[in-house]
């Protein structure tokens, strides 16, 4: 890869140390499991269409062979129709699908219908399984016993960091001209605040360098709800008081909301609506000014890495999005995490059906998926970022493998290990949480609201949205 200097290569070559360290607790070969049956059965998994669904489908071909009685069926629905069809399904109390598949934003929709992972966990070996990447959706927070459950399987890693032109970054006259103006590192794995991202637009956008700066989504229906907690996260996890020693806050509620339950709460109050909330929003709209052409190009997952390809410096984006970047602009590209050394996540995930009658089957399936064998070949074969510790440095350690991809696999991996800044996703998140937020916030970016009274609307009703889900407190 072009450009790739010392300083990048010493970072990733850290987390390669790490990693192998990790994998020597652990054994590298194909795993066994205990099922016994003398029946033929078929685990049907329902799931979004895809590679995501093709890797199932494959390690279900793989689990045969060492089951020949157990046959694995992955039923593929558009992703915008997915849920509906689980749905439909668990509200008739049907058997058909033994897994159901979900993303981290709609665990609780389905959360209703999932086993409690609990009598099976001693399957999985949750230790080598990247926990943010399990946490945002596969524990879900029951208000009513104050317990955390395990709902789900994480089976991929995804997650919302910075990517950027190494190209450009490494450039030693840039760096030199950048520290004697701010005195920081122009280098982006070494950025620990939101100032100096916004001291970089600066440089590059007055200097000519670029014509925009580091992209964020700014998109109404959905970009808005995975932009600001990313921004968020830096000055929450910074407030004890908002966080309260929850550096993530309570699963489901996740830092858009207080770190524990209100005083005769079952559940936990907006947050946001705080000095740190307001500098985050500050901070944001400064970010979105240094994109095209303000307020006229909204930049939102779709087409934001064709943006990056335009020209700009770098993006926030979802790890997921670097598939869509030609082989060109995919090979000067570098991550690294957000400023500060943190992330957000956003994974995918299978739970067990209530209504399965193949539950322990099912979740020997899923314990041989996320195995680092076939987390491995999730890689090697259909390109998805493992979840399992002991595949990932497997995989650093590949000499096959492009020095780029590894540092880009890194790059991912120590984003992941810190990925806590997360929106909520209890049930009402894309009902009415998410409407009343973005709307709010995309009024403020617009010029149209103020950014306390934007935060402040958005809270409220939100605190109103708990009471109607939850109850009042006492």
């Amino acid at each position: 890869m072009r450009g790739a200097n010392r300083t990048l290569i010493a970072v990733v070559a850290a987390v390669v140390i790490i990693a192998i360290a990790i994998a020597i607790y652990y054994v590298m070969t194909k795993p066994t499991s205990h099922v016994t049956t003398s029946q033929n059965i078929t685990l049907t998994i329902v799931t979004f269409s895809g590679e995501s669904a093709q890797f199932i489908q494959y390690a279900g071909n793989e689990f045969h062979k060492l089951h020949p009685n157990i046959y694995v069926k992955v039923i593929p629905e558009p992703f915008s129709n997915y849920i509906t069809v689980e749905l439909t399904a668990m509200e008739a109390h049907s058997s058909q699908y033994d897994i159901l598949g979900f993303t981290s934003t709609s665990a609780l929709r389905v959360a209703p219908y999932l086993a409690n992972l609990a009598p099976y966990l001693n399957m999985f070996n949750m230790s080598d399984l990247i926990a943010p990447q399990e946490n945002f959706g596969g524990i879900y927070y029951n208000t009513t016993t104050g317990q955390e459950e395990y709902i789900g399987i994480v089976y991929e890693t995804a997650v919302y960091l910075l990517a950027y032109n190494a190209t450009l970054f490494n450039n030693s006259a840039l760096a030199n001209q950048f520290y004697n103006e701010y005195g920081v590192e122009f280098n982006p794995q070494t950025w620990q605040n939101w100032t100096t991202v916004l001291d970089v637009d600066k440089f590059l956008v007055s200097n000519g360098i670029t014509k925009m700066g580091i992209l964020i989504d700014d998109h109404a229906a959905h970009g808005i709800i995975d932009a600001y907690p990313a921004v968020y996260g830096w000055f929450y996890a910074r407030n004890s008081t908002l966080n309260q020693g929850n550096i993530g806050g309570l699963p489901n509620f996740n830092i858009m909301f207080m770190g524990k339950p209100a005083p005769g709460c079952s559940y936990p109050l907006p947050s946001f609506n705080s000095t740190s909330g307001l500098q985050a929003l500050e901070v944001y709209k400064q970010l979105v000014s240094y994109e095209p052409s303000p307020n006229v190009t909204v930049v939102e997952y779709d087409n934001l890495p064709n943006l990056y390809e335009s020209g700009a410096p770098g993006a926030f984006l979802f790890s997921t999005q670097l598939s869509y970047l030609s082989p060109s602009i995919y090979n000067e590209t570098l991550v690294a995490p957000l400023p500060g050394g943190y992330a957000e996540t956003g994974t995918d995930f299978l739970g067990i059906s209530k209504y399965s009658l193949h539950q322990q089957a099912a979740a020997e399936f899923l314990a041989f998926l996320v195995s680092p064998q076939m987390q491995e070949e999730a890689y090697l074969l259909y390109h998805k970022f493992p979840v399992s510790k002991t595949a990932i440095a497997a995989l650093l350690s590949n000499s096959s493998i492009p020095i780029h991809d590894r540092l880009i696999i890194g790059g991912i991996y120590k984003a992941a290990l810190n990925a806590w800044a997360n929106p909520p996703n209890i049930p009402i998140t894309y009902t009415e949480l998410i409407p009343q937020f973005n709307s709010q916030v995309y009024n403020y970016l617009m010029g149209t609201e103020g950014a306390q009274a934007a935060l402040q609307q958005a809270a409220q009703s939100w605190a109103n949205d708990l009471v109607q889900t939850y109850g009042a407190c006492r």
